[in-house]
């Protein structure tokens, strides 16, 4: 669908169903929630798009997949958090930025890069805006010379590490929310992290934008919301559902409470 067609939008969920301009799509939330009161992590929430057949990322990049609408969303969410997530593999695909457009005395989310190997391109991927901060987390073990070249553009945090050696998130979460007073942490992927956080029940939320496109592919060439091994099935509950154009903006709640 030409992106110009998708004029108006409709909260579809909860009801009553009404119209509403799609860039007020998930402006109006309180995030994070009232009843939230867990002082020990930040409240997190994670934001992906996927294909109708599940496929999150095309040649490990996500940004052909939504729309502008899309984009504005995220845009909407990024302007919540206190900080934006991803995962190092997720940066060496593509160009990107973590940062909000500039508003008016507005200041820019904390920038988080999550690697277990210190490969982080920053210089060549990151489009970092001067006023923001960026936070590389790596394993407490890692040779210093693997991350020094990323002190020139980010502050490093050395994280406790699992008995795999990898990055022991919850962790790393309470290093944030205590060191950095992050109270809401937006995860923007890729697949390996959300599944980390997901299967840790560590995330609170998942925003799903559900793009009218079939992309097919092989598993080397396309990725899904989540990477990793099966879940056990567990209840998921729908807080809200937007339709604009033919593209779906869905909100679940991971707890199932």
């Amino acid at each position: 669908m030409p992106e110009e067609l998708a004029d108006r939008a409709l909260k579809l969920f909860p009801p009553p169903a009404r119209e509403i301009a799609p860039g007020e799509i998930y402006q109006d939330l309180d995030l994070p929630p009232p009843e939230h009161r867990d002082p020990s992590r930040p409240y997190i929430v994670i934001n992906m798009v996927s294909s109708l057949d599940g496929k999150a990322a095309v040649d490990g990049g996500a940004f052909r997949i939504g729309s502008e609408v899309d984009r504005t969303t995220m845009r909407n969410l990024r302007a919540k958090a206190d900080a934006v997530m991803i995962g190092a593999a997720t940066l060496r695909a593509e160009k990107l930025s973590l940062s909000v457009d500039e508003t008016d005395g507005g200041s820019q989310p904390l920038g988080v890069i999550v690697t277990n190997s210190g490969d982080v391109p920053l210089e060549r991927n990151l489009i970092q805006d001067e006023h923001q901060k960026v936070l590389v987390l790596v394993p407490e073990d890692i040779l210093e010379a693997r991350v020094g070249r990323l002190r020139s553009r980010a502050d490093v945090l050395r994280a406790p590490t699992t008995s795999e050696g990898t990055i022991n998130l919850e962790r790393a979460l309470r290093a944030l929310r205590y060191e950095h007073a992050v109270e809401l942490l937006l995860v923007e992927g890729g697949p390996s992290l959300n599944h980390a956080l997901i299967s840790s029940n560590l995330a609170d939320e998942l925003f799903l934008t559900l793009a009218p496109k079939l992309l097919g592919g092989t598993p080397g060439e396309t990725l899904t919301v989540l990477d990793g091994p099966a879940l056990l099935a567990g209840e998921i509950r729908l807080l809200a559902a937007y339709l604009a154009g033919n593209e779906l903006f869905l909100r679940y709640a991971l707890d199932g409470s």
